[in-house]
């Protein structure tokens, strides 16, 4: 399960403002979509990386290195209640991610008889969760729990079943203050670490238009509202992505994942254009700490491939619809 979509499931109280049970899911579903595009009932997003110097390694021995002249993906999702009572619900998630690359001026470090060349390679990725969710109090506190369990690969396949259980709880809620603690358990043999807690502060600073956006371990951020519909966001947030590859040589596995963990700080500004629609625009500096290729199902820490690559500029815009947000709710 990729780090920010349990993370963000997890926090679906976040400005939880009532301890009935109704009053309180509702507010918890209005948060949640107000905050992460992802979580909306449809999303729709366009990435751009500038070019980047990358080197890499296979087998721990030096491979190849160069340029990255071009790296694009496409993103879109949808989530679908499927049945909706008082103090639970179930739902359908589907992701599907295109990412393109175009390398240039590369070098094979192995052999120095191949000279310079370039090459353009694209993935395919999509994924499906059914998630369960219950809505409850614990020591007279807000605590919702979740389970999902996850099916994903790509257009030629389904490759891997894996899921996860959390649970999160709101310690203090005051009119300027909201502090959470959680923890995600992890049922992917790739992961890591087999859990991972969670932590939130959210505070509106006193006599100011800008609050404090922090969840451990997933994002930093400074915010205020701009104009009559929109909001600035700056700060930092940490982003997982990856895709599956097939490898058809001898000496290999059929199936590989690659997987990259990157920081990208900088500015993000959503604008709500009615009372359903938001655009959102990000630019910033990206930050690649981590890409690594491991065989389907290893755990990440067990890799062939890895590659380093320079911070680079980026820019994302994105469109997302869901029906049930407040004309009157900012982005």
């Amino acid at each position: 399960m990729k780090l920010k979509y349990s993370v963000l499931v997890c926090f679906l109280f976040l400005f939880a403002k009532g301890q009935e049970n109704k009053e309180f899911k509702e507010n918890v579903q209005s948060a949640i979509n107000n905050r992460f595009p992802t979580t909306r009932m449809f999303d729709l997003k366009f990435e751009n990386y500038l070019p980047t110097d990358f080197d890499s390694e296979l087998f721990d021995n030096p491979f190849e290195k160069g340029e990255i002249k071009n790296h694009s993906r496409f993103s879109a999702s949808a989530n679908i209640p499927i049945i909706k009572k008082q103090r639970w619900n179930i739902t359908s998630s589907f992701r599907y991610r295109y990412e393109s690359f175009e390398l240039i001026d590369v070098v094979n470090k192995v052999d120095s008889s191949i000279t310079f060349y370039d090459y353009k390679t694209d993935y395919h990725y999509l994924s499906g969760a059914l998630s369960f969710t219950y809505f409850s109090q614990l020591l007279k506190k807000p605590i919702v729990y979740n389970t999902s369990i996850i099916v994903d690969g790509t257009e030629k396949d389904a490759e891997r079943i894996k899921g996860f259980f959390g649970a999160t709880i709101i310690l203090k809620k005051t009119e300027r203050t909201t502090i959470g603690v959680g923890l995600i358990v992890l049922v992917d043999p790739t992961s890591p670490v087999p859990a991972s807690p969670t932590f939130l502060v959210d505070h509106r600073f006193k006599n100011s238009k800008w609050s404090l956006d922090f969840i451990l371990p997933q994002r930093f951020l400074f915010k205020r509202d701009l104009f009559e519909n929109g909001r600035i966001s700056l700060g930092s947030e940490l982003n997982t992505s990856g895709f599956y590859t097939y490898i058809n040589q001898p000496g290999f596995a059929k199936v590989y994942d690659y997987r990259t963990i990157e920081i990208n700080t900088g500015l993000t500004y959503e604008h709500c254009f009615s009372k359903s629609i938001i655009a959102t625009f990000k630019s910033g500096l990206a930050t690649v700490f981590n890409a690594r290729v491991s065989e389907r199902g290893k755990n990440t820490n067990d890799y062939i491939f890895s590659n380093k690559q320079d911070g680079t500029g980026y820019f994302s815009i994105g469109f997302s619809f869901n029906p049930n947000l407040d004309k009157r709710a900012k982005p």
